[in-house]
């Protein structure tokens, strides 16, 4: 967030030097010259070990997040004719699970500061074991409804919890990185969803499309009931033994009790500083930060990237291709959303923030309005694939422009005394424009035609670069201080 008022060059070189940004003010001390010893090479090996294991099981929730929200693309060609849905309760067992994403979005941090880190999740895994099996089970779209609203509730959960014990376990050398590796979990989930789809396509069997999500679930479960909370957690209850004991897992020895007397220290000064929302928003910059990051979080929703998502299948097979085909060429669509992460990940800390936005926003753009001219198109399988490699282009740029940079941003431009406060909220509102769009495309689609969506979503985009352009600071290479000063300067 460069201020050319600060006028200094030496401070404009410190901003430079900042390097990565860091996601909590714990520093790990510089690894000197006998960071080559033997001893010292078993001893990084042992923490990496230990932090991979840790890192992979509570990706099982990023994972579980993705396919959950994925796999219901598939499921609707079976799914639709078998229970003879209507589009508004197609709409409707779509955008359930995303009420109770919201729900969980705003309970998760409660019951991770009330719980812990450790059994919030290992709830959230029992939620998302007996989520799986009900909705697979389900009689009706009643109970589909139902078991399909309490799975968002794990959804949800996941969404915020997952990042949040990731990030406090980690050494702060790999912290900077994890925000953004969320959204890998969450597109490998919907991909590994697509090709589920894809296998179980020839047999129509939605239901066990539904049920594989169980077996992630139970690795969840089992998993994080051998893992520690994070040191952070344990010390806010006043169990500093367990909080070494995990610190000496992860942290050179050196570095265990500077960091505990470090994570103790923020943590009061936290409490010192911590103004109500109200009170914060009453300084202009944190009002033009915090509109910033309600139009961030709506943004990535109305530009309806998960129409395409959800509903891909369903839309190109009324382009002409068929079921089978039209669910097996999903995969091409989950591709392309891993592709645009990767590529959203490796620029970020590069170039900035802001360019990744402005390209992907603008192809989107593109890739939209050539969606919604091919639509009014004769149908045909041609006709088909040509909308699938639009989609496929308008996923991979969505990631790149604003999956991505959205996750990223929402999590750095928030002055800490309202940080919590304020991701929660936009976190709401990402769940509820989703559940907006899932619950209004295919009614309206239906009415309008896709055409017409896909131009109104080109539309919004245009309007979402303008936005950005306008109202996004770049935060590479500032420190999450440096942000929270100016802020409230």
């Amino acid at each position: 967030m460069p201020d050319s008022s600060r006028g200094s060059t030496d401070r404009k070189s410190e901003r430079r030097d900042l390097g990565k940004l860091m996601v909590s003010p714990v520093t790990e001390r510089p690894i000197q010259a006998h960071s080559d010893s033997p001893e010292r090479v078993a001893m990084r090996a042992r923490i990496k070990k230990f932090v991979l294991t840790v890192v992979v099981i509570a990706a099982l929730g990023g994972a579980l997040f993705g396919y959950d929200t994925g796999v219901i693309s598939g499921v609707l060609v079976y799914l639709t004719p078998d229970f003879a849905l209507s589009q508004t309760q197609v709409g409707v067992i779509t955008s359930s699970l995303l009420i109770g994403a919201a729900i969980g979005s705003i309970t998760g941090g409660w019951m991770a500061d009330r719980w812990g880190r450790r059994m919030t999740l290992l709830f959230a895994g029992v939620l998302f074991f007996v989520g799986a099996i009900a909705q697979a089970l389900a009689p009706d779209a009643t109970v589909m409804i139902i078991t399909r609203l309490v799975l968002g509730v794990a959804v949800g959960t996941a969404s915020l919890v997952v990042p949040m014990y990731v990030s406090e376990i980690s050494p702060p050398t790999y912290r900077g990185r994890l925000v953004s590796m969320n959204s890998l979990m969450i597109a490998s989930g919907q991909l590994l969803a697509y090709i589920v789809n894809a296998l179980l396509a020839p047999t129509g069997n939605w239901r066990l499309m539904l049920a594989m999500a169980a077996i992630p679930a139970a690795a969840l479960v089992i998993g994080m009931y051998f893992m520690p909370d994070s040191p952070r957690w344990y010390l806010k209850q006043g169990r500093e033994a367990d909080a070494k004991k995990v610190l000496q897992q992860s942290y050179y020895p050196e570095n265990v009790e500077p960091t505990i007397a470090e994570i103790t220290q923020s943590e009061a000064a936290d409490e010192a500083v911590k103004d109500s929302l109200s009170d914060q928003l009453r300084k202009p910059k944190v009002r033009a930060l915090f509109y910033t990051g309600v139009g961030l979080a709506l943004i990535q929703q109305f530009v309806g990237v998960n129409t395409v998502i959800y509903y891909a299948p369903s839309t190109l097979t009324q382009a002409g291709m068929g079921n089978n085909a039209a669910v097996t060429s999903s995969i091409g669509i989950g591709i392309g959303a891993v592709i645009g992460v990767m590529l959203g990940m490796s620029l970020v800390d590069k170039i900035g923030r802001r360019p990744p936005m402005f390209l992907g926003l603008a192809i989107m753009i593109v890739a939209l309005v050539g969606m919604g001219l091919i639509e009014r198109l004769t149908q045909s399988t041609a006709t088909g694939y040509v909308l699938l490699a639009l989609m496929i282009v308008y996923v991979c740029a969505f990631q790149l422009g604003v999956g991505v940079p959205t996750w990223l941003l929402i999590s750095e431009i928030f002055p800490a005394p309202i940080r919590a406060t304020a991701m929660s909220i936009c976190t709401f509102l990402i769940w509820m424009g989703n559940f907006v769009v899932s619950l209004v495309f295919p009614p309206l689609g239906e009415l309008w035609g896709a055409s017409t969506m896909f131009f109104l979503f080109a539309v919004i985009s245009a309007v979402a670069l303008a936005f950005c352009y306008r109202r996004v600071p770049e935060t590479m290479g500032e420190s999450l201080d440096d942000i929270t000063n100016e802020a409230e300067s």
